[in-house]
């Protein structure tokens, strides 16, 4: 039995059309999956369902919502009366719950904000939320009610999103790429809970994906999407296995790892062509990062919250290290520790850039979420003329501009972005500005923390690929941090796996690949 059906949808701007008249349906209980690059136009198509789009777009065709014997036309709805139906029949979960969330509030009274608008009152609200917090398996209640978003690690976070969309009890739940900073490990627990939820409380699911491997085990049905419109359509196994068009083939085969190592990965433009080799790189046996028995603690509620735990290890000039672990395993405070955003509590740091300069123009830091690293406010070409004014100053305008230019395509970009907000792309395109950022300052040691989370697989090809060039042309020392040990096993000659603040076994890729010790190491590894 249908639940939602999409018919001739579009969605407009004054200069061209970005969604160009996609037609499909979700049934009762089914979990329907929209895979595509960044740009192609699955956000828009699922924002057009509720009408949540910015006023610039207009929106065409028809959204109709079978309420039992009723047939609802969504596009034709008041705001007022699409809020208060979507409110219990249509819940969004969005791609960063950092961004989603209320930084200065705590998630239960976020949480309640929802449940009361869903009728609920007093103590019947407050056992509501309990019970929603333990639905999506966030036992410890109390402590989840009374946390503030940046206290609880990326899958708690998500986790609190969905008890948020299920305060009404909604027939259909819109998740917009929930999973994409998460490890994979917590990757198969969330897509789990929700393939759980959907079967034992007949929800419907369409969700955002721009993996179709990560969405093989999960879905019912996948729509593949390219340039606004749907190309393929069919059940997972049937996309998954015998994909018909080039571009879904070309989907599958820009996913990394270890059996590629030392080859350009291929992207959706040179799929057809033979991958190439990377030059002989060959690693200095100086260190340019030494850390001695690492530790960090923070005070939190009254309480001593040990986030490192007398770590060690080093980075070589010129190689490619990478830091893998769950959500909360200390990965980020690693980083932050080394770029001196916050300051260790014990154990020691050690550099040896053989310069003169400071710490920020030797060492730069490509942040996780380009939604919050960005300025909203200011434009791409002066963002990179602030940066490359202060580290280069030397250069002439003329200079600066062709600078800008080249690094722009470097990412991806093309030269006539200079002038565009961060606002004016997406999620994907975002995170390239903010690798042309950090690249802007020509650094010695670049620091990727989850850097290519967010973008999709042949984007993602695009960037490692520019790494890896820039590495062995420059002799760049680059730590990779990633959830992902498919992107660490390609593009890293060296892994640390980390858990609970603890190193748990780190080695030369190859090695640690063949020959894992622990039982978490070889449960990431069963993932590539």
């Amino acid at each position: 039995m249908r639940l939602l059906d999409v018919s001739e949808l579009k969605v407009a701007s004054k200069h061209e059309t970005l969604v160009k008249g996609i037609s499909f349906h979700i049934n009762r209980s089914e979990i329907v999956s929209i895979v595509g690059e960044s740009g192609s136009g699955k956000s828009l198509s699922c924002l057009s369902i509720l009408n949540l789009l910015p006023k610039s777009l207009t929106v065409s065709g028809r959204v109709e919502f079978h309420d039992e014997e009723v047939t609802n036309s969504l596009l034709n709805m008041n705001a007022q009366l699409r809020a208060q139906f979507a409110l219990k029949k249509i819940a969004y979960i969005f791609q960063e719950p950092l961004s989603a969330l209320n930084p200065v509030q705590q998630c239960g009274k976020q949480l309640l904000e929802n449940i009361y608008l869903c009728g609920f009152k007093g103590q019947d609200a407050k056992k509501r939320a309990k019970e929603l917090l333990l639905m999506v398996e966030l036992v410890d209640t109390d402590k989840v009610m009374n946390a503030y978003p940046f206290e609880l690690s990326g899958g708690q976070r998500q986790r609190v999103m969905i008890a948020m969309a299920l305060a009404g009890n909604p027939d259909l739940i819109i998740a917009d790429e929930p999973t994409t900073a998460l490890d994979v490990l917590l990757q198969d627990e969330i897509l789990g809970l929700i393939k759980k939820l959907t079967k034992e409380h007949g929800k419907s699911v369409l969700f955002v994906s721009h993996d179709l491997d990560a969405v093989r085990k999960f879905s019912d049905r996948i729509l593949v999407m390219y340039k606004g419109e749907i190309i393929e359509t069919g059940t997972a196994e049937q996309i998954i296995k015998f994909p018909k068009e080039i571009y879904t083939k070309a989907l599958l085969a820009c996913k990394p790892n270890p059996d590629k190592k030392g080859h350009k990965l291929l992207t959706i433009g040179d799929f057809n062509e033979a991958p190439t080799v990377f030059q002989e790189h060959i690693e200095s046996e100086a260190n340019i990062v030494n850390t001695h028995l690492l530790h960090k603690e923070y005070f939190k509620n009254g309480r001593i919250f040990r986030a490192l735990k007398s770590i060690s290890f080093n980075v070589k000039k010129g190689q490619s290290v990478g830091l893998i672990g769950e959500s909360g395993s200390g990965k980020s405070t690693i980083s932050k520790l080394l770029v001196q955003l916050e300051e260790q509590s014990g154990g020691s740091i050690e550099f040896d850039f053989e310069n003169n300069k400071p710490l920020s123009s030797n060492v730069q830091m490509i942040f996780q979420d380009p939604f919050s690293a960005l300025n909203p406010l200011i434009r791409v070409g002066e963002m990179l003329k602030e940066v490359i004014h202060l580290h280069q100053p030397q250069l002439n305008s003329k200079e600066v501009e062709d600078e800008i230019k080249l690094l722009l395509t470097k990412v991806g970009l093309s030269a006539g972005d200079i002038n565009k907000y961060p606002s004016d792309f997406s999620g994907g395109q975002r995170q390239r500005i903010c690798i042309a950022r950090a690249l802007a300052v020509k650094p010695k040691l670049l620091i990727c923390d989850e850097s290519t989370s967010a973008l999709d697989l042949s984007v993602q090809a695009q960037i490692l690929n520019l790494l890896k060039e820039l590495q062995i042309q420059e002799g760049l020392s680059i730590l990779m941090i990633t959830h992902s040990m498919a992107v660490a096993a390609w593009f890293c000659s060296y892994l640390i796996v980390l858990k609970d603040g603890y190193i748990i076994e780190q080695g030369l890729t190859d090695k640690l690949i063949k020959s894992p010790s622990s039982d978490y190491t070889k449960a990431m590894i069963a993932h590539i």
